[in-house]
């Protein structure tokens, strides 16, 4: 565990978010408590912007918009009132990245096997653009952190995130890499991604930060994006959508990998 005098060390935090909603949910404990003792924390949203003018939407993305319960025109406005909500919440500031979610990216992932599946062999250089898309200097700066996905749960969209965070690091950027959550809510899904990164890009045990006092902001935020609740709690990880169901199972997660102490864990590159 890490006390504060670690998390102070930088004064600007930067939080990679591959959707609206994946800060709250994997490292929003952090986020409250960084901001808390005011270093400047911002949240970037990868892939957030509006689907193509014109393009048709694939019956996969109406079909996705029907299990938020929201009309195709509302979404992005919708997804967006709800994460300045939860950034009210946390105490961050969000900047939106100019990239498209998967499912409005032409006809490359239409179902979910293609979305947890491997990246379109066409976005090899996305990485490299959301990277180029932060506005860094070219010498690193180590008064800035990156928080960025591990991508347990292999989403395409959140592995293009990490290895975004693989290109700062090996640039010599301080990046640390937060256990996606609901998908490392699944048994042996966490093992499973560092086995899958281990060959080329291996990682290491990073901090692990109590949340204790944060704890209450975490589920607040969580509770922000009501049109993800159905998704992630009911259908992916099993259980209702109550606050006190949903704050169980992440406390259960948070309390195990803490020792028993509400905790969010972090990843290192490997040296």
């Amino acid at each position: 565990m890490i006390d504060d005098s670690a998390l102070k060390a930088v004064s600007s935090h930067r939080f990679v978010s591959p959707h609206y909603d994946d800060i709250a949910l994997s490292c929003g404990g952090v986020a409250a408590r960084v901001a808390a003792y005011g270093a400047r924390s911002r949240v970037a949203v990868v892939f957030g912007q509006e689907p193509a003018a014109g393009q048709p939407l694939s019956g996969f993305a109406q079909a996705m918009h029907a299990g938020w319960g929201l009309a195709a025109a509302e979404v992005i406005a919708s997804r967006r009132a709800e994460e300045a909500a939860a950034a009210r919440v946390l105490g961050v500031e969000t900047e939106l990245l100019p990239f498209r979610d998967s499912i409005y990216r032409g006809d490359r992932f239409t179902n979910d096997d293609d979305l947890f599946g491997r990246p379109a062999a066409d976005e090899a250089g996305l990485p490299g653009e959301i990277v180029a898309s932060l506005g860094l200097p070219d010498r690193p700066d180590r008064s800035v952190r990156f928080y960025v996905p591990l991508g347990v749960g292999g989403h395409v969209d959140h592995r293009h995130a990490t290895a975004a965070g693989v290109l700062l690091a090996r640039r010599g950027w301080d990046v640390w890499f937060y256990e996606d959550l609901p998908y490392a809510l699944r048994p042996q899904a966490l093992d499973q991604r560092l086995e899958s990164l281990a060959a080329e890009t291996p990682m290491e045990p990073g901090p692990t930060v109590p949340i204790g006092p944060h704890w209450d902001a975490k589920i607040d935020a969580v509770l922000a994006y009501p049109s993800q609740l159905e998704t992630i709690f009911r259908h992916y990880v099993g259980v209702g959508t109550s606050r006190e169901e949903i704050a169980t199972s992440l406390r259960t997660y948070a309390e195990r990998i803490g020792g028993g102490a509400a905790a969010e864990r972090f990843w290192r590159l490997a040296e």
